[in-house]
Order: C-alpha cells, then structure tokens, then sequence
C-alpha cells in the first residue's frame, strides 16, 4: 500500500495479521527442496568436539 503511495500509520502495520504473507502456512506444512543425497539419507558424519580440558 505504501508503494501505491497510501499512508500507512504505524498503528495499522503493528495490527497486522501474519497470515496475509505467502510463507505463512495454517496446516503447518513446509515444503523443501532438499539436494538427493541428503534426501536419501547420506549426511556427512557429525564432527567430534575437541576433549574439554
């Protein structure tokens, strides 16, 4: 609204509703485009801490 040149009040932003933005989902779903190794399973092995001194 701002960029078609409305004023917007600062009231008005801090009242809005998340759910008007596209990466919000209800159903609580997320969609990822995993690379196919991490999809299939093949992560690289976790790094091992140095010894606590």
């Amino acid at each position: 609204m701002r960029a078609e040149g409305k004023k917007i009040s600062a009231a008005d932003v801090a009242r809005l509703s998340p759910l008007g933005f596209e990466h919000f989902n209800m159903l609580g779903r997320y969609s990822f485009s995993l690379p196919d190794l991490v999809r299939d399973g093949q992560l690289r092995p976790l790094r091992t801490p140095p010894p606590a001194e």
